[in-house]
């Protein structure tokens, strides 16, 4: 029988997207406020390369960044971190003719040296329930040297630049847990 442990660690992962700089910038603070140093920011980069899905909700000219955090998090409640990115972007829903409309798409998860996890509202057949109406989903796993894409993975997480950035800090998440020791 396998002995029970206490809850990994892993560091935080965090995509912003927004066409508001500033708004892009206003809630980076929230998070280094919250979470701490920022170890590595990836590219900011056009949705539209990837995808028109958000179009009608947000409008064109959308940028994304990702974003991982230094200090770890417990994963023992790290999916509550998605119950307070929701309310970060109803803070921030503009009203366009009667209708609510995000100005800000925020999608947090965790980095760890196997995998990258995203926390989502939506249940599917490749995602887990976590607790709070919040599920797991595992987007990219680890190995022989590289992140390998899974049928869910979304397109600009496999875009090159962003998998380099991932493996950049993979590879800082390795040597920083190597130094604790």
């Amino acid at each position: 029988m396998g002995q029970i442990k206490p809850a990994p660690q892993g560091h935080l992962f965090l995509a912003i997207m927004s066409k508001d700089e500033a708004l892009h910038s206003a809630t980076l603070e929230k998070f280094i406020t919250r979470f701490g140093e920022i170890m590595g920011a990836g590219p900011l980069f056009a949705v539209s390369d990837f995808t028109d899905y958000y179009n009608p909700e947000f409008g064109s000219d959308l940028k994304k960044q990702f974003f991982i955090f230094k200090q770890p998090i417990d994963l023992e409640k790290a999916h509550h971190i998605k119950v307070w990115t929701n309310a970060i972007e109803a803070e921030s829903l503009e009203d366009i003719h009667h209708q609510s409309r995000r100005q800000i798409n925020l999608d947090p998860g965790y980095l760890e040296p196997s995998k990258l996890v995203l926390f989502s509202t939506k249940n599917f057949s490749h995602r887990v329930y976590c607790g709070d109406g919040i599920f797991g989903e595992v987007t990219l796993i680890y190995e022989r040297g590289k992140f390998k894409v899974l049928p869910w993975t979304y397109p600009d997480y496999f875009w090159e630049q962003n998998l380099e950035f991932l493996l950049q800090m993979r590879n800082e998440i390795v040597r920083l847990s190597r130094k604790r020791e």
